[in-house]
């Protein structure tokens, strides 16, 4: 029995040390994203912003681990962002932080949008990006437009763009036979802006009946006019 308990034994604690041996230790996820996939901000008049945009990896990181910065700046005004090329995850962390600067030069009154990527290394997967979109704080004024149509409410178009050529706001889409309009506009306060009316046929306001235009700033009357103008007619003016 003695010997039979000692082999039982030797049996038991053999199992014990190959389970030891055996224990299953996962791969380190070798993997780098976002934290968000869009983040939005406002820029001052004349004034810069810094946003931080976060990256994470899938572990902790045993030394500075740098990757390459992508940046697709298409969609978003020259000279207005600055985005580091590089990003790094300290030692012992797996969060890093990419400081993009935004900065009020030609923004305009539109949405800019940055695009940004992290470059593949062949050993991490890569998330999807992020975007980071940013527009010029302003503060707004009021207005409308009022349009009295010739009879051919489908030849005429509008738009207001500002000193860069973008178009703000825009309109059209009239019915023939529709006999007026009345459009909401509001702009950023202290900007110069150009007003153009259209007409497709290139007689203006003007058959079978004359029409006219009125566009109303804050109170202010800063474009009118009407009847033959032909293809287009267009008013530069003012916030101020």
């Amino acid at each position: 029995m003695k010997k039979l308990a000692y082999i039982l034994m030797m049996l038991i604690t053999g199992a014990s040390l190959q389970n030891c041996e055996d224990t299953y230790l996962p791969p380190e996820l070798k993997y780098i994203t976002f934290a968000k996939t869009a983040y939005s901000t406002g820029v001052d008049v004349g004034g810069t912003t810094t946003l931080d945009v976060t990256v994470y990896t899938g572990s902790i990181a045993g030394s500075d681990k740098t990757f390459n910065i992508i940046v697709d700046g298409s969609g978003a005004a020259d000279g207005s962002y600055e985005v580091p090329s590089t990003v790094t995850i300290p030692k012992g962390t797996n969060e890093g932080v990419i400081a993009v600067t935004l900065s009020d030069n030609n923004l305009g009154i539109g949405v800019n949008n940055l695009v940004i990527d992290i470059e593949n290394d062949g050993i991490n997967s890569v998330g999807n990006s992020t975007t980071v979109s940013y527009i010029q704080n302003c503060t707004e004024v009021s207005g409308s437009l009022a349009i009295t149509f010739d009879g051919y409410g489908s030849e005429t178009s509008w738009e207001i763009t500002d000193a860069l050529g973008g178009v703000v706001v825009s309109g059209g889409g009239y019915a023939d036979g529709q006999v007026s309009a009345t459009e909401s506009i509001t702009l950023c306060s202290g900007r110069d802006y150009t007003f153009t009316i259209k007409d497709v046929y290139g007689d203006g306001l003007s058959y079978p009946a004359n029409g006219t235009y009125t566009l109303t700033i804050d109170g202010t009357v800063k474009a009118s006019g009407g009847g033959d103008f032909g293809s287009s007619e267009s008013t530069d003016f003012d916030t101020n």
